[in-house]
């Protein structure tokens, strides 16, 4: 292998790390606010569209490295300093460490169905990469929901459950707001009078309401992690099916670029196919009873 193409593989592999390491404090940030998907709050939307973005650049990166990077073991390699990079972006734990499991595994399946598919082609396309692509944007959305489960059951399992305070408020502010109007405009009280009211019913709404309901779910609550990451997933898998074609756009302009440019170029080969025909066969057997009849007659 020359010094040049080997210095081609290492950018490739750098690109794939780094885009590993960007998907890996996506995902820390999606499990220090996972009590924004509960709320569905519009500030989880900059972490979200983080988190995507990073997804996006895992396989547009995962991409180029599984069609151009051979031999094989090369691409395992790295994949392999991808997801750990990803873990250390993420933190050293259980739940992170299954997580970037779940990418190496996935993320070898996807580069082994791009390699094997490419090389039944006769000419080169993104179509094989773009019937694999599925496959790794799924596994890096499990990655991303497993350790957002073992990383909320944890802390049930340690803290219990409790309703986010953000989700309190939520849930007293609209319990709340028809009480607040109607008291607020009483004219026979006076303001300290209402806040005295106001406070008085917020009280008795904690204690009859909010704390009646979280001690009911703290008895289903193993089950509360499962759901918050199941609607992670269910949201991811929509996005990636409505958006998957965009890396796919994106590695279809930069395969040209790239040859445009000399970094890589399309090479012709010449393979020996080896097939069984019962049309020859047919012929043969012809021939051959031609030549006993023959024989017979002298």
């Amino acid at each position: 292998m020359s010094v040049a193409k080997s210095a081609k593989i290492v950018v490739l592999a750098i690109l794939l790390i780094a885009a590993g390491f960007f998907f890996g404090r996506s995902c820390e940030r999606i499990n220090q606010q996972y009590h924004l998907i509960l709320l569905l709050d519009r500030d989880f939307l900059y972490p979200l569209v983080t988190l995507l973005l990073a997804m996006a650049t895992v396989a547009v990166s995962g991409g180029l490295v599984a069609a151009l990077v051979r031999p094989f073991w090369i691409c395992i390699v790295a994949f392999s300093l991808s997801a750990l990079a990803s873990l250390i972006a993420w933190e050293i734990s259980l739940a992170s460490g299954i997580a970037a499991l779940t990418y190496l595994i996935v993320s070898l399946l996807y580069c082994r169905g791009v390699a094997e598919a490419l090389d039944n082609r006769l000419k080169f396309s993104v179509e094989p990469i773009s019937g694999s692509q599925s496959i790794l944007l799924a596994g890096l959305a499990i990655a991303v929901c497993t350790s957002l489960y073992f990383g909320y059951a944890e802390e049930i399992q340690e803290q219990g459950f409790t309703f986010p305070p953000a989700m309190r408020e939520m849930i007293s502010e609209m319990t709340m707001a028809p009480m607040r109007a109607q008291i607020e405009a009483r004219t026979d009280l006076t303001s300290e009078e209402k806040d005295a009211l106001l406070a008085q019913m917020i009280g008795g709404f904690e204690e009859q309401w909010m704390r009646p309901m979280e001690e009911m779910i703290q008895s289903y609550e193993r089950f509360v992690p499962l759901m918050v990451a199941f609607m992670l997933f269910q949201f991811l898998a929509v996005v990636n099916m409505l958006f998957s074609w965009i890396p796919i756009v994106i590695l279809a302009i930069v395969f040209p670029i790239l040859t445009g440019i000399g970094a890589v170029k399309k090479v012709t080969e010449m393979r020996e196919v080896e097939r069984l025909s019962i049309h020859q066969g047919a012929a043969n057997l012809e021939r051959g009873l031609q030549g006993i009849n023959k024989l017979g007659e002298q």
